[in-house]
């Protein structure tokens, strides 16, 4: 927990030092070195608004002319810049601590706002550039992504249209496949409908064979009492014998064969 914390604390801490807009301090510190110039002329409430307003016009023409690289703004830059050098000059060769500084301090001191100043606009400027060249590239990067989704869209579109083409060939084929189908039925039912009809005459012709059949039983056991009968009239088989191969009794036999002539049987 304790080493997160510091690590994010160190992380701002660099972040400010290198982001931080350092220009209001400078404009205060620079403001009261310009007042302390100028309070030997004039009073506080007009000595005061006069640094302060050096101080700013200072800063904001040498960032115009960084900004713009205008020749007019870098010739209004270097006047303000001179006339804060001068000021600056002024101050730093009151006596501190009742001591003069020597020239070449004087020079170095009195350098350290003007030109800080317009190395902190040509930076801010520089900063600025790089921002707008980061949101180009980003926005590069988004119209690319854009123009990539949009190709990706259209070959989308062209797939759900082949899709769709698909789709209603399927569907016609299966609209063709009902109709065979629907014509399939119809005809199955007409061939049901025959078959139901053949199989009503098969019945009817099964019974008429079944009739035939049973009427030809008839006849084939009535041919054969007749033959046996006849037999028998002819005394080629005795009672006995025909009425084991008709599997009567022997008294029928006789009876039957005096219906049949009027004859009498054998023994």
């Amino acid at each position: 927990m304790n080493e997160r914390y510091m690590d994010n604390w160190w992380q701002k801490l660099a972040d400010f030092l290198h982001t931080a807009n350092l220009i209001p301090l400078v404009v205060l510190v620079s403001t009261f070195h310009y007042y302390q110039a100028l309070r030997s002329h004039d009073p506080l409430f007009v000595a005061l608004p006069i640094a302060l307003f050096v101080d700013l016009l200072h800063f904001r023409t040498v960032r115009q002319a960084v900004k713009s690289g205008a020749r007019m703004w870098q010739l209004t830059a270097v006047s303000t810049t001179l006339m804060a050098f001068g000021l600056q000059w002024i101050f730093y060769n009151q006596p501190g601590e009742s001591e003069f500084l020597v020239w070449w301090q004087v020079i170095l001191f009195a350098s350290i706002v003007p030109v800080g100043l317009a190395i902190m606009a040509w930076h801010h400027q520089w900063q600025e550039q790089e921002i707008v060249t980061d949101w180009q590239a980003l926005i590069a990067a988004a119209q690319q992504r854009a123009e990539k989704m949009q190709q990706e869209a259209a070959a989308e579109h062209e797939r759900a249209e082949a899709m769709q083409k698909e789709a209603e060939a399927v569907r016609e084929r299966a609209a063709a496949m009902q109709t065979q189908l629907t014509a399939a039925q119809t005809q199955a039912s007409e061939v049901q409908s025959q078959l139901e009809q053949v199989q009503k005459r098969t019945a009817q012709m099964q019974a008429r064979l079944d009739k035939m059949q049973t009427a030809h039983k008839a006849w084939q056991t009535l041919n054969r009492e007749m033959q046996t009968l006849a037999l028998f009239n002819a005394q080629l088989l005795t009672a006995k014998d025909a009425a084991d191969q008709l599997g009567v009794h022997v008294t029928t036999i006789r009876r039957k064969a005096k219906q049949l002539n009027g004859v009498a049987g054998g023994n």
